[in-house]
């Protein structure tokens, strides 16, 4: 080995075991002078406290914790405030406290404190509602602050280290509590001439962070890793912390940046940057009212967010907190709302108007450059907010133009074809329990729209509508609707249904008018039916189903609808009218026919009356008054009213009747079978009876000579009753151009007829020149007088014999 290589091992090593001999003579100092030691660090350490109580159980050196310096171990440590008793919050208490000192002063029998690290055990900052705070006993008075000037045993203490320790500040008087489990703290200290420079390493967990205990804590539960650096300007009283960098819960980095003022202004800033974060994950470090509202609102993508909370430290109550963010093609779920290709900025603040508090009622939420589809509807929004968070106002000027189509869901409408342009102005409520009046202005117009109208199958083209908002009501106008071979022209309102859509649809009034130069009622036969369900089709569909869709569908159910109809011209089956005036009120099971008046057979009819919607057997009750209707006509178009003997062929004259009717009638607007009921007056003019083949069989048995083919008849009135397929005839005289009758009985529409005719032989035409008519009845009735019976054969099918209803009243009560 060389010999410089030598020397310097020889060298070197000697000053390493210089090193140990001094550092083991200072362990043994430090053992054999424990007390001297402990009433040192004791001493300086009273000297930081006013009052109060320091404990220290155990000294020990801690030879390996700072090598070559000294360390010595302090076990149980507690330093307790003059009223500990009361509030039983120790200031500080661990299990173990290390003191680095430096070696080089303790050979000189001073204690220069290094670093103190603090191991398992609680720093609590506690303040009661009176103001009194544990903390006092760091203060010191003026003769200490005297005595201490200059003393060599004044440490300056550069570096903290914390492990597994609470930190807490407990403030009772302003609602705040800031409270920390310290998992790993490394601090340093370093002095200029401003101040002071501290750099800090930690991991921690928050167990409070609340401003406001009330409203509860940021970051509850969060796990914090950073790596700051902080400066504390001493004559501005100023700690200031540069945007760094923050991670929670190995999840999410932040940019966080603060200013504390510890004048008399007492003022703090703290400012938060995010960077694609989720909304999700950033509603967990919000206070509960905040998270709850946000937990809501699902967001696919993160956003950008800055956030910037400011105060005074001294303050009571809730910060002030202004948040901003921006997305863009996100997509965006809330209650009853769906939000696809999403691109707008926000800003949220709890200080809407300056000077009402913090609270969620001074809170409002704004967004701005809103685009996006909201259930494929495309929608624009300059700026929309929601004020008053505990009783949410939203408000907004909303735009759209879209194909028709976009509105097909499984709702009652699907579309086909057309366009719509929507400008509205909303002030409400967002929520379904909301009782906020709401507000909304603008108009929604259609352009040759098609579509089907599924709960009645009903295809409509080239419709065209503009629907105008006034605030709470509703006005339908210039709406044209083709169908195959119907034109309609309508216009309607809907009073207060900005208040009452969701919350009580039946409540609901709708006017409509209705005019139409030729309307085939053939294609609204399912209105007689109940009205259909709407069937989801599939699971996808059932996803895109709205709110608002929903809810229609349930409107258009629930409602009561005051229908006017004017109506140049009406179709239905044989039915042919002209000048039809209608009013009408539909509800849930009801049609109400309040009046209606049209032109018929060359004369007019008026009717009203209900039928209540039982599926496809339906209950109505008719009013109707008949005047100068040609008798054929009415009978063609109304199927002969199901007789099967006598129908429009059979019949001539004019008819006037009033008749009051009830039956059941089917979906498909048949009436049913034996289901009519009630009375019919009638007075037939210039009435004939046009080969009646029983008429005509009379003819040829009795009356060869006569016309039985063309019989006319003089007025005839009568009151019937009709009860299902049977027809009562009071006693009534018919005096015709070939023979007089006498009836009375039944008749019956299907089966049942048992009818007493009674007819004089003598010819009328005989009787023609007499002018009186007292002696014209007497002669009616001289000669033979022929009395038939007309009865059911049991086929369908009527069979005339002899007989008299006298006789046959004898009989059975002989019998």
């Amino acid at each position: 080995m060389r010999k410089w290589l030598r020397i310097t091992i020889v060298v070197f090593s000697g000053l390493i075991g210089l090193l140990l001999l001094l550092w083991l003579a200072l362990a043994f100092y430090i053992h054999t002078h424990k007390a001297y030691i402990l009433k040192q660090i004791s001493d300086q350490l009273n000297e930081r406290l006013h009052g109060g109580e320091l404990t220290i159980a155990e000294l020990e050196p801690a030879l390996v914790q700072s090598f070559p310096d000294v360390s010595v171990s302090l076990k149980d440590v507690s330093v307790k405030d003059s009223l500990w008793s009361r509030h039983k919050h120790e200031l500080v208490k661990v299990s173990r406290l290390f003191v680095q000192v430096n070696t080089l002063a303790l050979l000189r029998k001073q204690l220069d404190i290094k670093r103190i690290s603090l191991q398992k055990g609680t720093i609590y900052l506690y303040t009661d509602a009176s103001g009194y705070t544990n903390t006092s006993v760091l203060k010191k008075n003026d003769e200490q602050v005297k005595s201490t000037q200059g003393s060599s045993t004044n440490a300056d203490i550069t570096r903290l280290n914390l492990e597994h320790v609470r930190f807490v500040m407990d403030n009772q008087l302003k609602g705040k509590s800031f409270d920390f489990d310290v998992s790993r703290l490394r601090g340093s200290l370093l002095t200029n001439d401003s101040g002071w420079t501290a750099k800090v390493d930690m991991d921690l967990k928050v167990n409070s962070f609340a401003f406001n205990t009330e409203k509860g804590s940021f970051l509850k539960d969060k796990n914090l890793s950073t790596d700051l650096e902080l400066h504390f300007n001493t004559k501005k009283k100023i700690l200031d912390i540069p945007q760094q960098l923050l991670r929670i819960d190995d999840k999410q980095d932040l940019s966080v940046g603060a200013n504390f003022s510890f004048a008399d202004d007492r003022a703090f800033t703290i400012h938060i940057i995010a960077e694609k974060a989720s909304l999700a994950h950033v509603s967990t470090m919000l206070t509960p009212n905040i998270k709850e509202r946000l937990d809501s609102i699902h967001m696919e993508k993160p956003l950008d967010a800055e956030c910037v909370i400011k105060g005074g430290l001294a303050d009571k109550g809730t910060p002030l907190l202004k948040v901003i963010w921006k997305t863009k093609d996100n997509s965006v779920t809330t209650r009853g709302l769906e939000l696809t290709e999403c691109s707008f900025g926000g800003s949220y603040s709890n200080d809407w108007v300056p000077g009402k508090g913090h609270g969620d009622e001074n809170s409002i939420i704004s967004l701005y450059d809103l685009n996006t589809r909201c259930f494929s509807i495309p929608v624009t929004a300059d700026t929309v907010h929601i004020a008053n968070l505990q009783y949410p106002v939203l408000t907004g000027y909303f735009r759209a133009d879209f194909p028709l189509t976009d509105l097909n869901a499984d709702g009652p409408f699907n579309f086909t074809g057309g366009t719509a342009k929507a400008n509205l102005f909303y002030k409400g409520g967002i929520q379904a329990v909301d009782t906020i009046r709401p507000y909304l202005k603008g108009t929604v117009e259609v352009l040759h729209g098609a579509l089907a109208y599924t709960p009645r199958n009903l295809q409509f083209t080239d419709c065209n509508a503009k629907l105008d908002f006034t605030g709470q009501d509703l006005y339908l106008e210039n709406i044209s609707v083709q169908t195959a071979r119907s034109k309609l022209f309508m216009a309607g309102s809907v009073l207060n249904i900005t208040n009452l859509f969701f919350t009580a649809p039946e409540k609901l009034q709708l006017a409509w008018k209705v005019h139409s130069p030729i309307l085939d009622l053939n294609e609204f036969s399912s209105f007689l039916a109940r009205r259909g369900k709407v069937v989801q089709r599939k699971a996808t569909a059932r996803k895109k189903m709205t709110r608002i869709t929903s809810q229609l569908d349930v409107m258009l159910n629930a409602c009561n609808v005051n229908l006017n109809v004017s109506l140049d011209k009406l179709i239905y089956q044989r039915f042919i009218a002209q000048q039809v005036k209608a009013d009408l009120s539909l509800t849930q099971t009801d049609i109400r026919l309040n009046q209606i008046a049209l032109s018929h057979a060359g004369g007019t009819i008026q009717l009203s009356g209900n039928l209540i919607q039982n599926g496809n057997n339906n209950r109505f009750k008719i009013n109707t008054d008949i005047n100068n209707v040609h008798v054929d006509q009415l009978f063609y178009a109304f199927n002969d009213f199901g007789m099967q003997t006598l129908n429009s062929k059979n019949l001539r004259g004019i008819l006037s009747a009033k008749a009051n009717i009830s039956g059941n009638i089917y979906d498909n607007g048949k009436v049913a079978p034996k289901s009519l009921y009630g009375t019919m007056g009638f007075e037939l003019k210039q009435g004939a009876l046009v080969h009646v083949s029983q008429l005509e069989d009379i003819g040829n048995i009795a009356f060869r000579k006569r016309d039985m083919g063309n019989i006319t008849f003089e007025n005839v009135k009568n009151k019937l009753t009709i009860q299902g397929d049977k027809v009562l005839v009071p006693p009534m005289q018919i005096n015709s151009s070939v023979l007089y009758m006498d009836v009375s009985g039944v008749y019956g529409m299907t089966s049942g007829t048992d009818l007493y005719i009674d007819v004089p032989l003598r010819n009328p035409k005989k009787d023609e020149d007499i002018d009186d008519k007292e002696i014209k009845k007497k002669r009616r009735t001289r000669g033979i007088v022929l009395h038939l019976h007309a009865t059911d054969d049991g086929n369908g099918k009527v069979k005339i014999k002899l007989g008299s209803k006298k006789k046959e009243e004898g009989k059975d009560v002989t019998n």
